[in-house]
């Protein structure tokens, strides 16, 4: 039997780079605090599945949705005050955490956590739940679930024996390394305890506010696509909510204001298109009003501190 196998190993020095690194995510990540950016992204692909290790040395946001029929179960093996999974503002360790497909990918993460993933088709992890569990559905494929699991543990130690041997046929078959991983994630979740978000108050907090912020992203996307900075009336009126209540629900989402956040998403824009701009077709100018920073020294001295380099630092960086 031919098993697809693909592996890798990456050091980045862009959040937007390490988003690039994983393709079967439409995904976008961008730097949220100071300082030059280190991360690394191992990563599997073994018959039709996908695993991955990730960790980098600053907080970091990322959203995007799965492709086709993939769905995603993650773990954070080290987890830091501030970090959150979709609704979920103060997730555990033990943690396991389920992603439907065509369902929003929204997570903070914070500086040296490490976090897991294994995205694998819907139909066959569902399929093998619904055996184990004996009609008991554990699995709901219409919004983002947490469990706990006394299994997480033994699951991070397959997932990273799987992607940082070179060669993990070595220590199975190809065809058994899959089977392995797909049966492991069954049955942790078929042991698991799935957090309830209706009767746990700080889950529902989480949801509403999380919901809030991904509106108000959506719209800020749709203005700077057409050349526009939203103002906080504007993002209060499209959410239908007051400046204090937008307030809190980036806080506690972002733990930063709807104005820092934008100005943030900005300057990662900026870096993303500069990253791979040619010097000799465009300037930092051009690139920087393009969204939205029209006082030049002020966007160059906010640049600097957020990623650790001048913008012409950034541009130089790509040859002619």
């Amino acid at each position: 039997m031919n098993v697809e196998r693909k592996q890798a190993h990456h050091q980045l020095d862009d959040a937007s780079r390490q988003a690039a690194a994983q393709p079967w995510l439409d995904l976008e990540m961008h730097q949220l605090s100071p300082g030059h950016y280190q991360g690394a992204c191992a990563t599997l692909t073994l018959d039709g599945m996908h695993l991955v290790h990730e960790h980098q040395n600053q907080a970091v946001h990322k959203r995007g949705v799965t492709q086709g029929n993939l769905c995603a179960l993650s773990i954070a093996k080290t987890v830091s005050p501030g970090m959150r999974f979709s609704q979920f503002l103060s997730p555990m360790d033990s943690w396991l955490y389920f992603l439907p497909k065509d369902a929003e990918l929204d997570i903070r993460v914070m500086p040296a956590s490490e976090t897991f993933y294994l995205c694998l088709d819907q139909d066959s992890l569902l399929d093998g739940a619904r055996i184990l569990g004996q009609g008991n559905e554990v699995l709901r494929p219409e919004a983002p679930q947490a469990f706990n699991s006394k299994l997480t543990a033994g699951l991070m130690a397959d997932f990273s024996a799987l992607l940082h041997h070179r060669r993990p046929e070595g220590l199975l078959p190809l065809a058994n390394c899959a089977r392995l991983l797909r049966d492991s994630v069954v049955v942790a979740l078929s042991q698991a305890t799935a957090i309830d978000t209706g009767v746990c108050r700080s889950v529902r907090a989480g949801w509403r506010a999380q919901r809030l912020v991904s509106t108000a992203r959506d719209y800020m996307d749709a203005c700077l696509q057409v050349g526009q900075v939203p103002s906080i009336t504007d993002m209060c009126a499209t959410t239908g909510v007051s400046e204090r209540t937008l307030q809190y629900a980036f806080r506690s989402t972002m733990q930063l204001t709807p104005v820092a956040y934008l100005r943030t998403l900005r300057l990662n824009r900026v870096r993303a298109e500069l990253l791979i701009a040619l010097p000799a077709h465009t300037t930092v100018t051009r690139v920087a009003m393009r969204w939205g920073f029209v006082h030049l020294g002020e966007f160059s001295q906010e640049y600097k501190h957020l990623f650790g380099q001048r913008p012409s630092e950034t541009l130089a960086q790509r040859p002619d």
